[in-house]
């Protein structure tokens, strides 16, 4: 259900449902979290249905958890900085609350309704956050030295950046490096929370 929600939001965020491509679409951190999650997922449930193995591990549970983190990147800063970008005219776009709201809250779900409990690695969350920093770097470096447009969804017309708070021209060099730690610092911790919940889970289950 995932993979095919996601590949709504995709499709139609890409413009192809419409016969059209936006070029700045790969630019913005949700359709890439979206990609990301959709190809884990895919690959994961062509696994479950082919497997004859019975045992319910999860498939590479590192990228699973690095897919997941990254939705819940994409759908806390999209509900706390972002929301009024999801309407268009006054009416919600739902392919954006499909990619912001759906598919984070499924991905969430999935691990806690079917992934075994107690098994993430201490280490789990500082890992989970590779896709945000490899996005982040690229921005940086792409938008920055090299001068390339990455510019998308509001920042289309005032900024190379994709968000406006990554623009050192507009947020300064110290608000987007002050952004930067804070957020990553805020998702370290988030994936802490969910590794503690994890591990209650798998003390009750074990009781």
């Amino acid at each position: 259900m995932l993979v095919a929600v996601a590949t709504y939001g995709l499709l139609d965020g890409s413009g192809v449902l419409s016969g059209t491509y936006h070029t700045a679409f790969p630019h913005m951190f949700t359709n890439v979290s979206n990609i990301f999650a959709w190809g884990y997922f895919l690959v994961a449930t062509i696994r479950l249905i082919t497997s004859k193995d019975d045992k319910a591990e999860v498939f590479a549970p590192q990228v699973k958890y690095t897919a997941t983190i990254s939705l819940l990147v994409t759908a806390l800063i999209a509900h706390f900085m972002l929301f009024d970008a999801m309407f268009q005219d006054g009416q919600l776009v739902w392919h954006l609350v499909a990619m912001h709201y759906v598919v984070p809250a499924m991905a969430l779900l999935d691990w806690l309704l079917f992934d075994e409990k107690g098994k993430m690695a201490v280490w789990g969350p500082l890992t989970w956050l590779s896709l945000v920093v490899v996005y982040l770097v690229v921005v940086m470096i792409g938008a920055g030295p090299l001068g390339l447009d990455l510019g998308g969804g509001t920042t289309a017309d005032v900024s190379r950046y994709p968000y406006t708070f990554l623009d050192p021209g507009i947020s300064g060099v110290g608000g987007v490096a002050a952004f930067v730690a804070v957020m990553l610092v805020a998702f370290i911790a988030l994936g802490y929370l969910i590794f503690a919940i994890d591990r209650a889970l798998g003390r009750i289950a074990n009781s």
